[in-house]
């Protein structure tokens, strides 16, 4: 559960970069030692748990703090560069009603503190509820979930918004349970909170930004020896907004994503991903000739992290992003290298 919630943070930061660092081996000893004494959290984390336990209720909880450097903060070519403290906190709560039906409620919430650049600030709150039931003798699940998003700029009006979604879907383990795939459809809606329409006339309206979004996705995973998982999503959806100019935001997007987890040791694991996307945008034209816009970006991922008890972990994460375009203006590449510590019970 700690890895995995690592994944959906490192991917929520991905419009951060960096590099640059000192002896990870120097670090890693000299917090061992400090570290090594707090192992009375463990205690107290499972005695919390086991209560829970026994009211039916599985919980989780997460904590992390990251530092970074960023070489594209805004993800553009004028290249800015700034470091980055990221914080975060998730937990999650399910309660099993009976075996076969369960009930889930997620929070995650992730602040993002740039040192200069302090436009691309950030606090996203996301959370999460849904009911989840093993039907057919186990043969299939089927769940539903619905996610409220807030996602706010402190210094960036325009870009804050609350996106509401709505999604359902079916998985199934085969195979002796080494082989899962999975399928799902989503509608979200994304409403801006200051970030006015700008009409055919090129003039601002009174009507604030809106954007829906259908979504279906298909998800296959396979687990090996108890050692890893290797994995591969695919997503295809349909942007449609009310910004009129030039249907700015109204796009059709393909994405793949293929990655793996991989246990090294019984303390040291690794992650990797790749993700292929595209978009095509419906009446977009490219600034340098009258072309619809297309975008195909592509990103890189790897973790690295070990555990230096049972509920305190040490993590190293690289990240790479390109976007190649038929627009000058929306092609850029830019990478983060982060580093921290992260709590879980």
């Amino acid at each position: 559960m700690k890895f995995i919630i690592f994944c959906v943070v490192s991917v929520i930061c991905l419009s951060a970069v960096a590099f640059g660092q000192e002896s990870a081996e120097v670090r890693a000893e000299d917090k061992y030692s400090y570290l090594s004494g707090l192992s009375y959290i463990d205690t107290m984390s499972q005695r919390i748990k086991q209560h829970f336990k026994k009211n039916k209720i599985d919980l989780n909880f997460f904590a992390g703090v990251l530092q970074g450097y960023d070489n594209n903060v805004n993800l553009d070519p004028d290249r800015k560069k700034d470091g980055f403290l990221q914080s975060s906190l998730n937990t999650e709560l399910i309660y099993n009603y009976t075996n076969d039906v369960r009930l889930k409620a997620e929070n995650d919430t992730t602040y993002i503190k740039y040192y200069k650049v302090n436009d691309a600030d950030l606090l996203d709150i996301y959370d999460t509820i849904g009911l989840e039931a093993d039907v057919f003798d186990d043969l299939f699940t089927l769940g539903t979930d619905y996610v409220l998003d807030l996602v706010i700029f402190p210094h960036d009006e325009d870009g804050t918004y609350m996106d509401n979604q709505a999604r359902a879907y079916m998985k199934q383990d085969i195979i002796f349970n080494l082989l899962y795939h999975e399928a799902g459809y989503e509608f979200s809606i994304k409403n801006y909170s200051h970030n006015k329409v700008l009409g055919s006339n090129k003039v601002r309206t009174s009507q604030l930004r809106e954007d829906l979004r259908h979504t279906v996705d298909y998800e296959v995973g396979m687990y090996l020896f108890n050692k890893a998982i290797l994995k591969t999503k695919l997503e295809f959806y349909r942007n449609d907004s009310n910004y009129q100019y030039y249907d700015f935001y109204d796009y059709w997007s393909f994405k793949v994503r293929p990655s793996f987890i991989l246990m090294l040791t019984n303390k040291l694991y690794a992650s990797s991903s790749f993700t292929y996307q595209q978009r095509r945008y419906d009446d977009r034209l490219s600034s340098e000739d009258d072309e619809h816009v297309y975008d195909d970006t592509y990103s890189f991922n790897v973790s690295v992290l070990y555990d230096i008890s049972k509920a305190l972990t040490l993590a190293v994460n690289y990240s790479y992003r390109e976007n190649s375009s038929n627009d000058p203006l929306q092609k850029y590449s830019g990478s983060i290298l982060t580093g921290g510590i992260y709590y879980a019970f």
